[in-house]
């Protein structure tokens, strides 16, 4: 019989995971219950005690429960996703499920993140509303996530139907789905894209389909390109055409639509594991903000409109410099061959001469700061057009496959 393991605070939350083991094991599930309580009170209504949960991770409840709260919320974060990693591993769990507020969400989410991707985790949580962002719950993993409505203080009409949603998608996942992602035979490469990217990103891909590879497509907003990354890392991918670096250049900012705190991770995670790239500079020419949350200095900038929420922005020239220092810095530490291709044309749509954000001044120092490097690993290669175009993105898909080649995965 299949088993969820339900993550809960089970000094002040123990009504609810009665009642979410009460629902999976009258649906054929065995239940084992995970407590990361960390208040004085005692618990109940488990099966993992918190001290078992704190000598997995090689301390003693003793030692910990001495320690400020914020302290034992950061040890007993990192504790449940070291239990819930052995217990996957072990063959012990086929599911994962909790509900709570933003104290269980960022234990309970920590230990969902350690497990593979295809496996089922269900989140429901207080978190998921207003203006807060879902990196902080779903991280680079497929966690099913689901608005609370109310807090958790006890059973009532409200808590009741979520938790059960909660349990019900839990338990469909186990029964019907909930196969950890495996990698085929087939040769697999991740690329990414933007809507300004779009049209380049999906030549590349049909051109990758039609000689046998299979293509992951990741968008560059935030969180999608350290997706791809740890994918490669995980072994996942056979090659990266990383087509959009967009996210180093919004990383300078802090802020913005295709912000993320993960982006420190693009053209690092695969390079480190030698996976097969080829570089390009779509986006980063460019920053994307939400109209209410303008960057300063506006009255120098050249900007259009996304949406009616969002604008996308030209970088000035002092901040190309800066921005693209960051991406050759990562080049440079690049120790395996590479290509890296520069356009002549545009990094993206709506910036040839003429069009919205072209600025030749800003595409001049981006483009020849990237042809400076000096690194002997990386073949740099110009590719004429702009990025955004079927032709562009056909040649792009060319080299990847050269590159694959070259490292011995393709044969044709």
């Amino acid at each position: 019989m299949d088993t969820v393991a339900v993550i809960g605070s089970c000094d002040t939350k123990a009504r609810e995971v009665a009642y979410m083991r009460e629902l999976l094991e009258a649906w054929g599930l065995n239940v084992l219950v995970i407590d990361v309580a960390t208040g004085p009170g005692p618990s109940e209504n488990y099966d993992i005690s918190r001290e078992a949960v704190a000598e997995a991770a090689g301390a003693s409840w003793e030692t910990v429960k001495t320690k400020t709260k914020g302290e034992k919320i950061e040890f007993m974060t990192k504790a449940v996703a070291v239990m819930t990693r052995n217990l996957y591993q072990e063959g012990k769990i086929q599911g994962i499920l909790s509900a709570g507020g933003l104290q269980n969400t960022v234990m309970a989410t920590s230990a969902m993140r350690a497990l593979p991707i295809g496996f089922p985790k269900v989140m429901a949580t207080t978190v998921a509303c207003g203006k807060k962002t879902f990196d902080l719950v779903v991280g680079d993993k497929d966690i099913v996530v689901i608005p609370s409505i109310c807090d958790f203080t006890g059973l009532n009409m409200v808590t009741r139907q979520i938790m059960a949603n909660a349990c019900a998608c839990c338990a469909g996942m186990v029964k019907h789905a909930g196969t950890p992602l495996k990698k085929g035979n087939r040769l697999v490469v991740g690329i990414t894209l933007m809507g300004i990217t779009n049209t380049g990103a999906c030549a590349a891909v049909d051109e990758l389909e039609r000689m046998g590879i299979e293509t992951l497509g990741f968008h560059s907003t935030g969180v999608g390109g350290a997706i791809m990354e740890q994918m490669a890392a995980d072994g996942l991918l056979d090659g990266i055409l990383d087509l959009t670096t967009h996210e180093i250049t919004q990383e300078y900012f802090k802020a913005g639509f295709s912000y993320g705190e993960d982006a420190k991770y693009r053209l690092v995670k695969g390079v480190q594991h030698k996976v097969p790239l080829v570089i390009c500079p779509g986006g980063l020419d460019f920053i994307d903000f939400d109209t209410k949350e303008f960057p300063p200095r506006m009255n120098e900038r050249i900007y259009m409109y996304h949406n009616a929420n969002t604008a996308h922005i030209k970088i000035l020239p002092d901040e190309a410099e800066i921005t693209t220092e960051r991406v050759v810095e990562r080049i440079n530490r690049i120790d395996y061959p590479v290509k890296l291709l520069l356009p002549t044309d545009g990094m993206r749509h709506n910036t040839r001469k003429g069009e919205e954000l072209y600025c030749k001044e800003v595409d001049d120092i981006i483009l020849g700061k990237l042809r400076a490097i000096k690194n002997p690993n990386v073949d740099i290669i110009t590719v004429p057009g702009n990025i955004d175009t079927e032709e562009w993105g056909i040649q792009a898909a060319r080299y990847m496959v050269q590159e694959l080649k070259e490292a011995g995965k393709f044969t044709e």
